[in-house]
């Protein structure tokens, strides 16, 4: 085995352990009808031919129901829930073995209730719908961005203007300005959820992240002087600092907290601001962002 091949499993082990800690989230057991918005989901469900699609979307309808509030409605996360999608134990799954077994019995001491009232019929048409999600994941090919203006416009701007918080940095009169027409509707969500280097998460020229005027800002506290910039690596051991002004980066070594490194990040609250949001309140704030001609 190479040595890429040891740290592949290495990696996959650590992300199987981390998801088995995550799947059961305090909340799991809230049921949560599926937004209005949601409804449109059933509708644009994709399900290769290979599955049943009745049984997909029956059972897209129950997760929604029993398990949206953590897990959203599309089981790629919800508040707080992680992406049942990724999941080794989904992706793993026999048959719904694995899948029914863990609804059944819950994960009480990590917060997930029993969901034992679910009919086998019930827990096979969500075993269906994970597993025909996971094989559009698998193949790239067979996704289709179809139309996402699905939101509620009216009400993407009260968010907007009040509890987004957007207006803290951005306004429809100066950068926002018919930003509707500048970007289509992909691009603009991708924006929202994806604002460094504009929605394609990573610098614009490759993977040097510094380059990105959004980029993870850095200060250095030295006995010769305070240097600041965008960061462009960090470690225990040393730090490195781009300086947009000269084009040149600079390195420092560092012992415990000789120098005094800060790091700030100027889209925090914008990133922030996604772990608040659920599904819905994307769609809507993307609706109201798009009509902006």
């Amino acid at each position: 085995m190479s040595r890429n091949d040891l740290r592949l499993t290495k990696f996959v082990r650590l992300f199987a352990l981390v998801f088995a800690i995550g799947l059961a989230m305090p909340g799991g057991g809230r049921a949560q009808q599926p937004a209005e918005a949601d409804s449109d989901n059933e509708e644009r469900l994709q399900v290769p031919p290979q599955f049943d699609r009745a049984s997909a979307e029956r059972g897209q309808t129950i997760l929604a129901a029993n398990c949206g509030f953590c897990h959203g409605t599309n089981a790629r996360g919800g508040a707080g829930g992680p992406d049942l999608t990724r999941s080794p134990l989904v992706q793993e799954d026999q048959e719904g073995h694995q899948i029914g077994a863990l609804l059944k019995t819950g994960r009480p001491g990590l917060g997930m209730p029993s969901f034992a009232q679910l009919s086998d019929v019930q827990v096979k048409d969500i075993v269906t719908f994970l597993h025909s999600q996971i094989y559009l994941n698998s193949d790239r090919r067979l996704y289709e961005i179809r139309n996402i203006l699905v939101g509620d416009a009216a009400r993407g701007r009260t968010i907007f203007e009040t509890s987004g918080g957007c207006t803290t940095c951005h306004s429809v009169d100066r950068d926002f300005k018919g930003i509707g027409a500048r970007l289509d509707p992909v691009a603009l969500q991708r924006r929202i959820m994806l604002p460094r280097a504009g929605g394609q998460g990573g610098a614009r020229g490759g993977n040097s992240g510094y380059l990105d005027p959004n980029a993870l800002q850095v200060a250095v506290e030295t006995r010769a002087g305070r240097f600041q910039g965008r960061l462009v690596r960090l470690s225990d051991f040393n730090v490195t600092v781009y300086d947009p002004s000269t084009g040149l980066t600079r390195s420092f070594t560092r012992t415990g907290n000789d120098p005094l490194v800060t790091v700030t990040d100027p889209l925090k609250a914008h990133v922030d601001r996604l772990y608040l949001w659920n599904d819905r309140d994307m769609h809507d704030v993307t609706a109201y962002l798009a009509g902006l001609k």
